[in-house]
């Protein structure tokens, strides 16, 4: 079965606590080092400052409600998305270099409007997803939203062997899939029959469909769980590009 883990960055994972706790360590050097009377500690002190309202700016307004900076660590949403080191692959596939894309994640988008299809999303997962952990953890992933509230997605085994996914009786074209997706015997759903959506409930899928821990696997995903939609890769350089 595919493997997943979760998306995110020690850095972008700080706590609130661990951002105040922060905040004042470099307020109280700031107040040490203003009655120091040398260029050096006046220096710190304004550097210590400079801090402080860059952590609180980013860590307490931006990040919560606006944008996060998120990683990706496999290989689940390749080609789209890059994540994998050189000669170390879980898929079998070897490469000669280690790229792991950088994202930005828009946190604001979904309180003006809901997750569309196609989207690509960051969520958290609920227990039953994490496979490798033995239900323990909530981990963040990112997939490809296939299915919307209302929406009845299937997963087809053509009659020549391919397999397709339908969303209201149509078949998808998908282009961004890096290749052709195996039948999956131990997926249970949208697999083995039509899967209606609840009115708060999405369904995702991976790009890499054949090695890629999605809602095949573990069922449909709750609206509450999104954290928002990633829209632009911004490291490394030459992969900058938007996800729109």
């Amino acid at each position: 079965m595919p493997e997943e883990i979760g998306a995110t960055e020690w850095l972008a994972n700080l706590s609130t606590t661990t951002i105040v706790l922060a905040a004042l360590a470099l307020t109280l050097v700031r107040l040490v080092m203003v009655r120091v009377n040398h260029s050096f500690a006046r220096a710190v002190a304004e550097l210590s400052e400079s801090l402080v309202l860059a952590g609180i700016v980013v860590f307490l307004l931006v990040r919560p409600f606006f944008v996060q900076a998120f990683f990706i660590p496999t290989e689940s949403m390749e080609p789209t998305l890059a994540g994998h080191n050189a000669g170390d692959s879980t898929t079998g596939t070897h490469y000669d270099t280690t790229i792991h894309d950088h994202i930005f994640v828009n946190k604001l988008v979904y309180r003006f409007q809901q997750p569309r299809h196609g989207d690509i999303i960051v969520f958290r997962a609920e227990k039953k997803a994490d496979i490798q952990g033995g239900q323990t953890a909530e981990n963040v992933l990112i997939k490809r939203l296939i299915g919307t509230p209302g929406d009845t997605i299937e997963v087809r085994t053509e009659p020549d062997g391919a397999t397709s996914v339908y969303r209201n009786g149509k078949q998808l074209k998908e282009p961004y899939i890096r290749e052709p997706m195996r039948e999956t015997p131990s997926a249970e759903y949208a697999t083995r029959g039509p899967l209606k959506l609840g009115p708060n409930e999405l369904f995702v899928m991976g790009d890499n469909r054949n090695n890629s821990n999605d809602g095949r696997y573990w069922g449909t995903l709750p609206r509450s769980r999104v954290i928002g939609r990633a829209d632009v890769t911004f490291w490394p350089i030459n992969r900058i590009h938007s996800l729109r």
